[in-house]
């Protein structure tokens, strides 16, 4: 009998040992891709410190996301995040593309800088354009097939946007805090479930926290005509069904953007930083 509990006692060990095995290798792999599929899809240094499926599948835990900044920008990382929680179970990580329930992001920090008259916002979306036609872009071997993904829900709570000096109008550094942030339905835009690749769901979030931190009344007029002029760009880019979203995310600077990028159209002629200061000193551009 001693014979008989000791086989059985192994084999639960081994079995246990296959099983630890299994789910460190899992969470080694989903850390791995993210990585390989964030700097792929965006051009730009994409880095995970941990990934954390729980045991009985349902939630996974990304922690210490952190995406580079474009070329021809100061900070080392344009957007951290310290925690996401992603409500997933293991037969969805299978699925083509990955249908994801819920994203939790907590306490992400978001750096918005401007060099040569372009937000970094909008030079990431120009990185992750050149990341699809260049296998090279950001240092990072494009992927055989691109993870695409289909978000139900996707909430960022306790944000901080950092607007950088060099901005218009803007001398100081200023922090806006941006409390709670709700997207929908990313990747499936009219049920079409064609699902949505690591660099859009990146984009996305990032173009509206900026957009509604904007809103903020410590920012200068001249600043919320660039985000105004700049990041409906990016959101039209990025799909009518965002650009939707943005507008309705962004308020009083969403529902001034069409009037913006009219002005900035009947300016064409000029100088971006001419429209923008004619946007934001109408008086001044009768004299133009």
């Amino acid at each position: 009998m001693k014979w008989m509990k000791r086989m059985v006692l192994a084999v639960v060990l081994v079995v246990v040992i296959a099983i630890a095995v299994a789910y460190f290798s899992l969470n080694s792999v989903i850390r791995a891709t993210v990585q390989r599929q964030g700097s792929a899809s965006l051009g730009v240094p994409t880095t995970l410190d941990s990934a954390a499926m729980s045991l009985l599948g349902g939630k996974l835990s990304l922690n210490g996301l952190n995406v580079g900044s474009p070329p021809n920008f100061s900070a080392p990382q344009m957007f951290t995040v310290g925690t996401a929680s992603v409500q997933v179970h293991y037969g969805q990580l299978l699925g083509h593309p990955i249908r994801i329930n819920k994203i939790v992001i907590d306490a992400p920090k978001l750096v918005v800088e401007q060099s040569n008259l372009k937000l970094n916002i909008q030079a990431l979306m120009d990185q992750k354009t050149k990341a699809a036609e260049s296998p090279a872009a950001g240092g990072a071997e494009k992927p055989a097939e691109p993870m695409k993904l289909i978000i139900d829900e996707l909430d960022v709570n306790n944000a901080q946007v950092s607007f950088m000096p060099g901005l218009p109008g803007l001398t100081t550094a200023t922090t806006v805090p941006v409390p709670s942030l709700v997207l929908k339905n990313i990747g499936n835009a009219d049920n079409a479930q064609n699902g949505a690749a690591v660099g859009d769901v990146v984009l996305q979030t990032v173009t509206a926290l900026a957009g509604q931190a904007g809103q903020s009344g410590n920012l200068p007029a001249q600043l919320k005509g660039a985000l105004s002029s700049g990041l409906q760009g990016v959101a039209q880019q990025l799909g009518q069904s965002f650009a939707s979203q943005f507008q309705s995310v962004t308020g009083s600077l969403g529902q001034n953007l069409g009037q913006g990028l009219g002005n900035l159209g009947n300016n064409a002629g000029k100088p971006l930083g001419q429209q923008l200061n004619d946007l934001t000193n109408p008086g001044n551009s009768k004299n133009k």
